[in-house]
């Protein structure tokens, strides 16, 4: 796979989704819960156990032989089904100084969040956008969804203009069904509207996280003397003495900033910016902390 290397598989091990998984079923109304854990129903396959699932719960015949902790899982559970939906927009293809494009950090998160979930016998699910939401590749159990994630992402080129909040609303029209949705993005778009587009998101019932995907030189804007810098969507140039500019920039993005996370704070929803120098599995640690 070109966004899951064995380094990252390895330390994505003790990565759990518990927390998510609990926002999910609290938000149904413990519909999972009550269902999924009662003993009554037939049994259908086990998940690994993650902090806070109840203890009564465990198979231990099954930690016996694996010395390894499962819950048991019946035919009726209603299974976490998460979208991930990945900015593909020309914005995304910036990168600067050797690291990996913001597409391919987004990518590459959105892989290893979709590992987290079918690991746990969930359904993971891919939309990539930029002006229109791409083809849906629907949430499937099996672990070969991995794969087909990875290649989709592997074979879209980050390229064109978007309106953020405009498309997200698209997006969302066609997701008829009750979901988890991870919107990974740059969110280069007016942040009145990305976070107004988001929240529609909660109000059609899905649960939502979103990450902002940066990269450093976007924080600190360290070139020096005369740069032209080219807008990657709409192809205008600007040519600029950086020096002149660099603190009000700086201001300006921090405020920027400020409003997403006051936004997302206020709405409940979880938010991460994560930056493309940051491994993968740290970015994901951050953001499942802020899971309650």
């Amino acid at each position: 796979m070109r966004y899951l290397d064995p380094v990252t598989l390895a330390r994505l091990r003790n990565l759990r989704l518990g927390s998510l998984r609990r926002r999910a079923e609290g938000a149904s109304g413990g519909r999972h819960r009550s269902v999924s854990h009662a003993f009554a129903q037939e049994f259908a396959q086990h998940r690994a156990y993650a902090p806070g699932d109840e203890l009564k719960f465990l198979d231990w015949k099954v930690y016996a032989r694996k010395d390894r902790y499962f819950i048991r899982q019946s035919q009726e559970e209603q299974s976490l089904r998460a979208y991930l939906l990945v900015d593909a927009s020309g914005s995304m293809a910036f990168r600067h100084a050797g690291e990996r494009s913001k597409y391919d950090h987004a990518a590459a998160l959105a892989v290893a969040l979709a590992y987290l979930v079918l690991r746990d016998g969930d359904s993971a699910g891919l939309v990539t956008f930029d002006t229109q939401p791409g083809a849906l590749l629907p949430p499937r159990q099996s672990l070969a969804q991995l794969d087909w994630i990875d290649s989709a992402l592997a074979g879209r080129k980050p390229g064109g203009e978007t309106d953020l909040g405009a498309v997200l609303r698209r997006v969302g029209a066609r997701l008829a069904r009750r979901s988890v949705v991870v919107v990974l993005s740059d969110l280069l778009g007016e942040p009145a509207k990305v976070l107004e587009a988001v929240k529609a998101f909660r109000a059609r019932r899905h649960e939502v996280l979103a990450i902002q995907i940066l990269d450093p030189a976007e924080r600190d804007l360290d070139f020096e003397g005369p740069v032209r810098f080219e807008d990657l969507e709409t192809e205008a140039t600007l040519l600029c003495d950086v020096a002149t500019v660099r603190q009000a920039y700086r201001e300006v993005f921090d405020r920027q900033l400020r409003l997403y996370e006051s936004g997302f704070h206020q709405s409940g929803i979880p938010f991460a910016a994560v930056y493309t120098d940051e491994r993968p599995d740290r970015s994901l640690e951050r953001l499942l902390a802020l899971v309650r």
